[in-house]
């Protein structure tokens, strides 16, 4: 951040008056466009589904079975996919048509009636997907459209930063991607290498029936007995009869399947293209973030007179005559934190999801600070006030909050002064639902651990199974210790004092979350998930994480709650 002492009161800019910033924020994207979960989760079901639909592979040496890059492409594309649908709609605009493309291809429809109904919802999807990106793309322009008209056409160039650094926007993202990228093509290459090498073996090989005298069909392997009564095990990707014979060409050691050249590379495949999956993403989010910085920053920009204000870590942008800070327009995460007063400020870009801006502000010695986005833009809520609260989005938030209040005033008028130290834990609920679910997950990592094979399946689980298990012990440990002089929030293998004067609320949060808000410049300790809302509706018994958010909120408004004795570390 950049104290400056440049009158950008006398830039020519005009107020982002409400009517106009009203506009700007209700221009969203229509409903049906919006990314959201189900819709992933939809695609990831029928995909799994009709992978495990599709009819098993038939290799023969007439037609054997070939390394099928473009379809092991096909298949591991729809994982970033899903992902540029949430976070990089630009490129999600190309790979959208690829993959129709691909689903195009006779090939993929070759399986019964439930596999082609399955691949029937994946086109369905890929196209609602294309459409809905469309949408989303078409809406950044009609606000950037109503950024200038808001403007009256005044551009002026923005400010520089020290805390942003033009040449490093998108930089680290850059070249992780572009290493990411060369370990697949390196990893890509070398595959594509032995297997040329191996073309060149086979042919002066000579080809010998083999019996198969065994075929694992779980591991995906096959045991056969050469001429000589010697036996060999081979990977495979298509399905064999034990009894049955099959063409082995030998050249010496070496031998391989006349019907599988080069084997089951599944894993190589899927690690490469992981590999190039993960690196596209990151190569394409730094050169995009690249592109918008200079876009910012490399020619004039349209400017607002606006108001800012920072509120609970984030810098929230309100029209010029909102003196009373009511309905924010757009929210971001600056770079450094700044103070809390409402000031008056210049907005400097169009902003947009995914955009950058630059925020020139003013402070009470009569300088300016120049700030820049450090996270995604959101629209501000209509609904919001200047309160502490947590801001709502939706109706079902703001009902949320609403309910949030009736048990902090229900604290307040019941609760009485504490003589002692109060806890807040677990309750039978929680602790139920969170013994259940780290049974299940421990009896499917058994599961998964013992019957599979894959080396580059192990870490995955692995990372997948602690987050699990770590989550469902957080849900029946978690504790809150309420003194004289603060709170003690322990979570797993840690606990956090907080003393009264840093702390401002606690939320629980319709995702379950249990958090202590904190004063500007301390960090908010988040508890974690700590509930089950809908078992907790359905019992009619609220979690024990409602009744500590409200006592602990009723405590620091009413400091005559608290308790007047100290306690012990827990």
């Amino acid at each position: 951040m950049t104290p400056s002492s440049v009158p950008y009161a006398d830039v020519p800019a005009r107020p982002w008056v409400s009517a106009d910033a009203e506009r700007w924020a209700n221009t969203r994207v229509p409903a049906w466009a919006r990314p959201v979960g189900p819709a992933a989760v939809l695609l990831v079901a029928v995909i799994m589904a009709a992978v495990m639909l599709s009819p098993d592979t038939v290799c023969t040496a007439a037609a054997p079975c070939g390394a099928q890059w473009l379809d092991a492409a096909g298949v591991m594309l729809f994982l970033p996919h899903l992902v540029w649908l949430f976070v990089l709609p630009e490129l999600a605009l190309v790979s959208a048509p690829l993959l129709l493309l691909w689903m195009a291809n006779p090939g993929v429809w070759q399986g019964g009636r439930a596999e082609k109904i399955a691949d029937a919802i994946v086109v369905a999807t890929l196209c609602w997907g294309w459409a809905a990106v469309v949408a989303r793309l078409r809406t950044r322009r009609r606000r950037r459209s109503l950024v200038l008209d808001a403007a009256g056409g005044i551009t002026a160039p923005a400010p520089a930063t020290n805390d942003v650094r033009a040449w490093r926007r998108g930089l680290v993202h850059g070249i992780a991607g572009a290493i990411l990228c060369a370990a697949a093509g390196a990893l890509i290459t070398t595959v594509v290498v032995a297997n040329r090498a191996d073309d060149r073996l086979a042919r002066t090989a000579t080809s010998q029936n083999a019996r198969v005298v065994a075929y694992d069909t779980d591991n995906y392997t096959i045991t056969v007995r050469l001429p000589d009564s010697t036996r060999h095990r081979f990977d495979t990707q298509g399905t064999y009869r034990a009894g049955s014979t099959v063409p082995v060409l030998v050249r010496g050691d070496w031998l391989r399947l006349a019907t599988e050249p080069y084997g089951d590379q599944t894993g190589r495949q899927a690690l490469a293209l992981t590999l190039a999956g993960l690196g596209v993403t990151l190569l394409g989010s730094g050169l995009l973030s690249r592109r918008r910085a200079a876009a910012l920053r490399h020619a004039p920009v349209p400017v607002l007179r606006v108001l800012a204000l920072h509120h609970q870590g984030r810098t929230e942008i309100f029209a010029a005559h909102d003196t009373a800070a009511l309905r924010p327009v757009l929210s971001y995460r600056p770079h450094v934190h700044t103070r809390t007063a409402l000031r008056q400020a210049l907005l400097y870009g169009t902003p947009n999801e995914g955009g950058e801006l630059i925020l020139a502000s003013t402070t009470e010695s009569g300088h300016w600070l120049i700030e820049a986005t450090a996270s995604p833009i959101r629209r501000g809520s209509p609904a919001a006030g200047k309160s502490g609260t947590d801001r709502p989005g939706t109706a079902r938030a703001a009902a949320h909050l609403r309910a949030a209040e009736v048990r902090v005033q229900n604290a307040l008028a019941t609760m009485t002064p504490a003589t002692g130290p109060v806890r807040w834990q677990a309750g039978p609920v929680a602790r139920s639902v969170g013994a259940v679910f780290l049974v299940v997950s421990l009896m499917l990592l058994g599961t998964l651990f013992t019957s599979s094979h894959t080396w580059w399946q192990l870490p995955i689980w692995s990372v997948g199974g602690v987050y699990w298990v770590s989550g469902c012990l957080r849900m029946m440990t978690w504790r809150i210790t309420a003194d004289s002089a603060g709170l003690r929030v322990r979570g797993l293998g840690r606990t956090r004092h907080l003393p009264w004067a840093d702390v401002t609320h606690a939320v629980y949060t319709p995702g379950s979350e249990l958090v202590v808000r904190c004063r500007t410049g301390v960090d908010d300790t988040r508890v974690g998930s700590v509930g089950f809302p809908p078992l907790e509706r359905l019992l009619r018994r609220p979690g024990r994480a409602e009744h500590a958010a409200a006592e602990i909120t009723a405590m620091v408004r009413e400091p005559i709650l608290r308790p007047t004795s100290d306690t012990e570390r827990t």
